[in-house]
């Protein structure tokens, strides 16, 4: 039976989502079936429910947190859901060392999930290694047991 492997992002300018195509594409690439779908688009308690496997990305805002109007409260409502949850995070930024990045992952690990491999940070539009790094999260959080 395969995974089933939701990748959810927020993007303002097409950088992240870029990086969630191809984090959507690596998972599939182990035969999961994968939602790939901007956070306004989905109900966090939903998510919670159906999938194991859970990929967010978004993108570094004001002081290196993560965007506040949809992805904050999409992460806070699902929390109650992560435990036992195998997880990826990833993000795209201008200028960050990835601190909002390592704190989103603190503050999920915190709440239950597994994580497989790192965040991942891309700066600007993800070149072709970047775009190869979130294959692979795609494909690592989608095969992890």
């Amino acid at each position: 039976m395969s995974e089933k492997v939701a990748v959810i992002y927020y993007s303002a300018t097409g950088n992240t989502e870029a990086m969630a195509e191809a984090v959507a594409v690596g998972a599939k690439s182990t035969g999961a079936e994968v939602l790939l779908a901007p956070v306004s688009d989905v109900d966090p308690v939903e998510i919670g429910n159906i999938y194991h496997h859970i990929i967010l990305g978004c993108s570094a805002w004001g002081v290196e947190v993560i965007e506040e109007a949809q992805m904050k409260p999409f992460c806070n409502k699902l929390k109650p859901y992560l435990k036992g949850k195998i997880m990826g995070i990833f993000g795209s930024c201008g200028w960050s060392r990835g601190a909002w990045l390592n704190s989103w992952y603190n503050e999920l690990h915190f709440a239950g999930a597994s994580f497989p491999a790192q965040p991942l940070l891309a700066y600007g539009y993800p070149d072709e290694p970047s775009l190869k790094k979130c294959e692979e999260l795609g494909k690592k959080v989608a095969e992890t047991k």
